[in-house]
């Protein structure tokens, strides 16, 4: 029998905050199980995780028109088996799901086995798969400016996004050092996202130039589908040395975040929560193709929060003229920071485990 079964998965953001509360179910000696999808997202994350337990199922998001929608459903009913079995094996005494295609097959089979389901939501919109479940959910964790007019208030806890425990800020000089970054002045880090990333790859490469006579550095995550690699080291008219390096992926986001001045986002909630663990300033630009808009709700949240600023890609030609200006802001970034740094007073794992442990609870003692 496994405490708590996690369904997470098809995006990075879905699949860090079920690493993070494994994490923690275990530290308090509760057994879980992650599933996760087949998409290469997650197998690059899961490798540095050997000590979770995971298990892979295909699918396919509820998006791309009717052939989409179709395909969705195809790939939902060829997976009910998988996920049947899965359930009947392991006697969750919880099931927690993060949203996601993933969490439709296992919610409904849920429902049907009466087993206790849980749900996450961590945009500021609430997504397909949270609202088609949320009648039938024991509880549901919600972003403190989030409301559900369709379920009882006793059902929703307001609680944060878990982050992975090795997700802390750290003095942005080792954080340099731990990139292979040799620069002194400022570094801006770019983050596309596991999609997305295109738009901001192509903005590198076209004020690739700009920054360096800026004296600006760069640090940008290009994104796993776009394989782009370079580390070069240049010196503008002035003398300074600025290092432009470009990875696909990392498995370090701590030191990614840490070592930068600013950092150019999208919006997804896990991205934000990371921004807001290392205490960066930000400049997000929410992917515009984001299902039910909801990049911009979370950018727009934390805009109003003092987090950072919310650039439209419809206007990402004045991006340039916001890195210069806010870079060399120190008051700024400072003034962003100290703000950043009152977002950041509560762990979302802790929280939610503790909320948890009376489900686990109940259904050990029978109720």
């Amino acid at each position: 029998m496994t405490d708590v079964l996690i369904i997470c998965g098809g995006t990075g953001g879905h699949l860090s905050p079920g690493i993070a509360l494994s994490e923690e179910l275990k530290s308090r000696g509760f057994s879980s199980k992650l599933c996760i999808s087949q998409k290469s997202i997650d197998t690059e994350i899961a490798k540095k995780y050997e000590h979770i337990d995971f298990e892979r199922f295909s699918g396919k998001g509820f998006s791309g028109g009717l052939l989409g929608k179709l395909q969705f459903f195809q790939q939902l009913v060829c997976s009910l088996p998988k996920i049947f079995k899965m359930i009947q094996n392991e006697k969750p005494k919880v099931m927690m799901l993060f949203g996601g295609y993933l969490s439709v097959g296992f919610g409904l089979l849920g429902i049907l086995l009466k087993v206790k389901i849980v749900l996450h939501e961590a945009n500021g919109k609430v997504g397909k798969a949270v609202r088609l479940l949320q009648r039938f959910a024991y509880r549901v964790y919600l972003p403190k400016s989030v409301m559900l007019k369709e379920i009882k208030k006793s059902k929703v806890c307001h609680a944060g996004y878990p982050l992975r425990k090795e997700m802390v800020a750290m003095e942005k000089a080792e954080a340099r050092k731990q990139l292979g970054l040799e620069c002194e002045g400022s570094l801006l880090v770019i983050i596309g996202g596991s999609q997305g990333a295109q738009a901001l790859n192509k903005w590198v490469i076209d004020h690739f130039e700009q920054l360096i006579e800026e004296g600006i550095s760069i640090y940008c995550i290009s994104g796993l589908k776009n394989d782009l690699h370079s580390y070069d080291v240049s010196t503008n008219s002035r003398g300074e040395q600025v290092t432009i390096k470009m990875v696909p992926f990392s498995d370090n986001m701590a030191a990614v975040l840490s070592a930068g001045d600013l950092v150019v986002s999208r919006a997804g909630a896990g991205a934000i929560a990371e921004i807001t663990r290392c205490e960066v300033p930000s400049i997000l630009i929410p992917y515009p193709y984001a299902a039910d808009n909801h990049q911009f709700f979370n950018a727009k949240i934390h805009e109003s929060l003092g987090g950072g600023i919310l650039l439209d890609e419809t206007h990402i030609e004045k991006l340039y003229q916001e890195v210069k200006v806010l870079i060399s802001n120190q008051s700024l970034l400072e003034q962003i920071s100290l703000n950043l740094m009152n977002l950041n007073a509560v762990d979302a794992s802790q929280e939610i485990v503790d909320d948890l442990e009376a489900a686990i609870r109940q259904k050990e003692y029978g109720s």
